[in-house]
Parts: structure tokens; sequence; C-alpha cells
């Protein structure tokens, strides 16, 4: 019981302290209608990328994934509504 409130306050204050985050955009540029405006679309990223920002950190969107992650605290995935594989 101990170790684990331990193991979720480390994981509370790296995802705190995270600033070099990637969004790996890998959904075939599937878009939906945007909850807040409806007659307009966006990519399935928007929401992460919504959250982040307002949370004081800038996201970096990607469509590939680059060979070296090393620069990155955190990375989030979008796959699609569909995902085909």
């Amino acid at each position: 019981m101990k170790l684990s409130i331990i193991f979720l306050f480390v994981l509370a204050v790296s995802l705190l302290t995270a600033q070099n985050v990637l969004i790996w955009d890998r959904d075939d540029g599937n878009q939906i209608a945007d909850p807040e405006e409806p007659w307009n679309y966006v990519g399935l990223e928007a929401a992460l990328k919504t959250a982040l920002v307002t949370n004081g950190i800038l996201p970096v969107i990607e469509s590939s994934l680059a060979d070296d992650l090393s620069e990155y605290d955190i990375i989030f995935a979008t796959a699609g509504i569909w995902c085909s594989g």
C-alpha cells in the first residue's frame, strides 16, 4: 500500500513537470465536429492540444514518429476513430 502511494506521487510529479510533449497524430487526417463550434471540423488531437495548452504546456504535433524520442517527456498517440491496425 505504501509503495503504491509513493509510485502515484512520483507519477504525478513527473506528469506535472513534463514540458516536452509530443502528440503523435497518426489518425490519417480524420476529423470530427468541433464540440464548441459544431460547424467547424477539427482533428482528433484538438482536445489533447487544448488541454495541454490550457495547462501551460505547448505540445509538438507530428504525423510521423521520429527515430529519436529522447527529447520528449510524454508522448500521446491518436489512433483515430476507425483504427485499421
